[in-house]
């Protein structure tokens, strides 16, 4: 089997894909082998399946298909609520959990459209979690909006930045427009 080795993400970490499976070589957290562990029990459909470490301490992972995206001309219509909406899920899913520790829930803290997997244009996972600890939503969401919407680069008309961070507002839902704002990095 030929060795893939991928792009996108934002981690640093070797990353190579063989067949349906995802190899990385980078610091390696019990942390986050039982965020995922804990998110496959539950059926959480954003974020790959830990499969265990390999002999030479490669960590093994589902690979998800799709592409990562570095401009809102590459996401479909929607995009932006959907993106909300899954990480809606992920702060729902870890409120009130262990590993959320005294924080309100588990964040991602890194889930830019670098660390997203689109088809079609549309998000369908978040990859790279060895950033993934306790936090506030608001830092977060504050991260994926201005990743995903803020763009000082690419020719991205102001009042379409406003609409997708709009749309990504009410994706995640029950959010100010002010907190979001004041919450972006």
């Amino acid at each position: 089997m030929v060795d893939e080795h991928l792009s996108g993400g934002n981690s640093g970490s070797d990353v190579v894909r063989r067949g349906d499976v995802v190899y990385r070589h980078g610091p390696h957290r019990e942390f986050v082998t039982s965020l995922l562990r804990y998110l496959e029990s539950i059926g959480f459909p954003y974020a790959p399946r830990y499969l265990g470490v390999d002999e030479s301490g490669w960590q093994l992972l589902t690979y998800m298909p799709g592409d990562t995206t570095d401009h809102p001309s590459q996401r479909a219509a929607g995009a932006y609520g959907a993106g909300g909406s899954m990480l809606r899920s992920l702060h729902e899913a870890t409120a009130g959990h262990p590993l959320a520790g005294d924080a309100e829930c588990v964040i991602h803290a890194d889930a830019g459209p670098f660390n997203t997997i689109f088809r079609d244009g549309h998000p369908v996972a978040f990859i790279d979690w060895e950033h993934a600890r306790p936090g506030r939503r608001m830092d977060d969401l504050g991260y994926l909006a201005w990743t995903w919407c803020l763009q000082t680069n690419g020719d991205v008309a102001i009042e379409d930045q406003t609409r997708h961070l709009r749309e990504l507002r009410d994706g995640y839902g029950d959010v100010s427009a002010d907190d979001l704002i004041q919450t972006a990095p």
